[in-house]
């Protein structure tokens, strides 16, 4: 390559694309894992403006990325390293131990196993066996507010098939929660929470938030369990070794609010009257009447595409599937549901779904529950979710079989599923005789 002068790390390839080309610090090598960042401008003419640009950009790229890991921040070639570390050091039947600590705990027994384990590779710097062996690799750190991006990323089969309002939904509680530990802790790397830390958060939601601004006890509940499953999730990803100081550290408690059952009664003579629902609009009055006689859930119902309602059928009826609406809450959670009462109404009336809420359950929830908590259309502490239950409730009063009732509800059965299961028919008859009848 030709070195230009222009800018500085700017050469010139001999087919004429100009490349930034920069030598990684000593220190750093390992880090970033090449002597030599090279990185194509895809540009040939120095003097275009676009030819700056990139060079800006790149250049800017690489400062940041020395900056950073002379700041203590990771790359990924550290990280993968050590995790191979990890690995031969077990192979060679030791756990990876830092040399700082070896020097500093190990028993001279030990240091003369591993030594003797790495005798004739002593000197192979190509060889990674004694670094790894004598804990010479540099070990990843972790702030927590990287911890949750980094956990993020290893959620994608969690998030893949979620819509964006799904992911939003599913990332914005883990943040929040990382966001809470700083603003009472502080921002830690992972091996310097120590169980007091987590204890001293534990302390500030009894006694600043429980009873204050939130009811109960489960939301700091869940928030230490995402707290758990981040540091847990990085420990094993890097095996980093740490103990968990979020294990076990439930407040004890009313961790959920009961969810009320609305009676059979109370949706025939309250709730389901076409006076009562009037003042929702159409798509809204349909979910609350399709979750009333099918027992789904609100995001089942609002998720439904007109491919999903098949209403030309001699047992009209509705699939709970994946699409591009929603996922499922688990695997069980896919079923078909056959229309009757309110339900099969609530469709016929909507056949195409419900797009105004389509990708947007919590929107509908809220929406409903306002309308029927203004309106005095509920029992005292129900929400919209009480539908379900009713529907439960309704099918162990006709004394409908465990397998029907899983197969309806979208439950795990308590023992393995053979065969094909119920019939659309079959589960029709059952759901007729729990079908509702508003006066």
């Amino acid at each position: 390559m030709e070195k230009l002068t222009r800018w500085p790390y700017l050469f010139r390839h001999k087919n004429e694309t100009l490349y930034y080309v920069r030598r990684v610090p000593t220190d750093l090598c390992d880090d970033v894992g090449e002597k030599q960042i090279r990185r194509s401008l895809k540009v040939r003419d120095q003097r275009r403006p676009e030819a700056k640009a990139s060079y800006d950009a790149v250049h800017r790229e690489v400062e940041a990325l020395f900056a950073g890991l002379r700041n203590g921040e990771n790359s990924d070639q550290t990280r993968a390293k050590f995790g191979k570390a990890v690995v031969l050091a077990q192979r060679k039947g030791f756990t990876y131990r830092p040399m700082a600590d070896l020097v500093e705990n190990a028993s001279v027994e030990e240091l003369i196993r591993r030594l003797n384990a790495v005798e004739k590779k002593v000197g192979d710097r190509k060889n990674l066996e004694v670094d790894a062996v004598m804990g010479a690799f540099k070990e990843p750190t972790f702030t927590l507010s990287r911890a949750v991006e980094r956990y993020i990323e290893l959620s994608r089969n969690d998030l893949r098939g979620k819509n964006e309002n799904q992911r939003r939904r599913w990332v914005n509680p883990l943040r929040r929660a990382v966001q809470n530990f700083i603003r009472v802790v502080n921002d830690k790397d992972l091996s310097d929470i120590t169980r007091d830390d987590a204890l001293t958060f534990r302390e500030w939601w009894v006694t600043e938030r429980i009873g204050i601004d939130v009811e109960t006890s489960n939301a700091a509940n869940k928030e230490l369990m995402h707290l758990r499953k981040i540091f847990r999730a990085i420990n094993d990803a890097h095996r980093l070794n740490l103990d968990n100081p979020f294990a076990d550290l439930n407040i004890k408690g009313d961790d959920k609010t009961r969810q009320v059952s609305i009676s059979r009664e109370h949706l025939e003579t309250v709730l389901l009257l076409d006076a009562a629902l009037s003042g929702l609009n159409g798509q809204a009055r349909g979910i609350v009447m399709a979750m009333a006689d099918t027992g789904s859930r609100v995001n089942e119902i609002t998720g439904l595409e007109a491919d999903d309602i098949v209403l030309e059928h001699e047992t009209p009826h509705i699939h709970i599937r994946a699409n591009d609406n929603r996922s499922l809450k688990t695997r069980h959670s896919h079923r078909t549901i056959p229309l009757v009462g309110v339900a099969l109404r609530a469709m016929q009336e909507n056949p195409n779904g419900f797009p105004r809420y389509a990708g947007k359950n919590a929107s509908a929830s809220a929406a409903i529950n306002k309308y029927l908590r203004d309106n005095q259309l509920l029992p005292d502490g129900a929400t919209l979710y009480g539908l379900r239950h009713g529907f439960q409730d309704r099918l162990i009063e006709v004394e409908a079989p465990e397998r029907i009732q899983a197969d309806l509800m979208g439950h795990k059965t308590l023992r393995p599923k053979y065969g094909k299961g119920p019939s659309l028919e079959q589960m029709r008859d059952w759901l007729l005789k729990t079908a509702l009848q508003p006066n």
